[in-house]
């Protein structure tokens, strides 16, 4: 019993520290430090990232030749990008494994007129159909273990870069599958704050 206890206050101390560092992160986030940067270099990079950890995930990226190039800060549109490939990748493990089908996160993106669009889609467990918006305020989660930051950072980074984030339905929900599709909307910019 003693270890027990033990056991449950050492992870619930974790959880508290964790919250407690994404807390101070979102508390804290920086003005972006904007430059010429390739968006499409940061998506790759997130997209291996969270790969390497998820080898039963098939992850594809859709991306034009050559760079695109706009004016953004790298750091906070990678840790955008990494936090929105990793919530997809942990939607697909909330499905049950008998219902499992081809776990596969896609990232595409594309320039449209003065905008870069970044599309992420996942088959997983999907987003509530109620009040999807609030997933993008602080501590709204509908997660066990999250602490409903990730996506509000993810929110105040897009809108910090003069961007759009939106929370919709993966295309195959239209025709009886599961998942979502998050869609970020960046201007390519001009350097000017």
């Amino acid at each position: 019993m003693f270890n027990r206890c033990v056991d449950t206050i050492i992870r619930q101390v974790g959880d508290i520290g964790r919250m407690v560092d994404e807390f101070s992160g979102f508390a804290r986030m920086p003005k972006p430090a904007k430059e010429q940067h390739d968006l499409a270099d940061a998506i790759r990079e997130s997209v291996f990232l969270i790969s390497v950890g998820q080898p039963h995930i098939r992850f594809t990226t859709d991306l034009p030749d050559g760079q695109m190039i706009a004016w953004f800060d790298d750091r906070l549109i990678s840790q955008a990008l990494t936090n929105l490939v990793k919530n997809a990748a942990e939607a697909i493990e909330g499905v049950p494994a008998d219902q499992l089908v081809d776990p596969h996160v896609a990232v595409s993106a594309r320039r449209c007129g003065d905008d870069l669009v970044v599309e992420i889609v996942d088959n997983g467990i999907g987003l509530p159909t109620t009040d999807r918006h609030r997933l993008l305020e602080p501590y709204m989660t509908t997660r066990e273990k999250g602490t409903g930051l990730g996506l509000a950072i993810v929110r105040k980074i897009v809108e910090e870069h003069d961007g759009r984030i939106d929370l919709m339905d993966a295309p195959s929900v239209a025709t009886g599958g599961r998942g979502a599709m998050i869609r970020l909307t960046l201007p390519v910019g001009t350097g000017r704050a």
